[in-house]
């Protein structure tokens, strides 16, 4: 009994670990303050649950390559808080980022981010992984350094590594974290 409980370990449960692994499920959002933007991209607003915008990204890539345009790294501008707004009125801006002289047509809109003061959360894992790792990593900041989640965030996904851009403005700046009292 004891050699098949092993094998079953072995042929089972180590390859779904190394998968797991892999994918990052044991990987750890970095948080980061540093200077951010002169981005543009090319996007299209999505209403609805923000894990159900991947048909609007296909819509925009698909948009951008009939029109002659190289997409760069997706991105997603993240308008309302799925913790207080009802999920059928969640806004977002998703796209992806263009070259600063291209001049996307209709259907497609452009915009673009300013450089400016950002906290950023960044991990290497799997979507499924990731863009809970980083939102929890930027509320621990957040309540750590006395400041509340301020949007809008920019989510960029490029080559498996998500950042999420959350930015300060004058009154929000970081305030040493706070102790800890056991």
């Amino acid at each position: 009994m004891k050699k098949n409980v092993l094998y079953i370990l072995l042929v089972f449960l180590l390859p779904i670990l190394a998968v797991l692994w892999w994918w990052g499920l044991f990987s750890q959002a970095t948080v980061t303050i540093s200077e951010r933007g002169g981005y543009h991209y090319a996007y299209l607003e999505a209403i609805g649950v923000y894990s159900k915008h991947g048909s609007k990204q296909n819509e925009v890539r698909f948009e951008l390559k009939q029109q002659g345009i190289a997409p760069g790294a997706q991105v997603t501008l993240i308008l309302t808080d799925p913790r207080t707004t009802p999920h059928d009125q969640l806004r977002a801006y998703t796209g992806y980022m263009i070259a600063a002289d291209a001049t996307p047509k209709p259907p497609l809109k452009t915009a673009t981010i300013p450089m400016r003061r950002v906290v950023v959360a960044q991990i290497k894992a799997h979507p499924l992984f990731a863009y809970g790792k980083t939102y929890s990593a930027l509320l621990k900041f957040s309540r750590q350094h006395n400041m509340l989640l301020h949007l809008p965030t920019l989510e960029i996904n490029q080559a498996s590594v998500l950042s999420v851009e959350m930015p300060l403005d004058a009154q929000q700046q970081p305030s040493p974290p706070k102790p800890l009292i056991k």
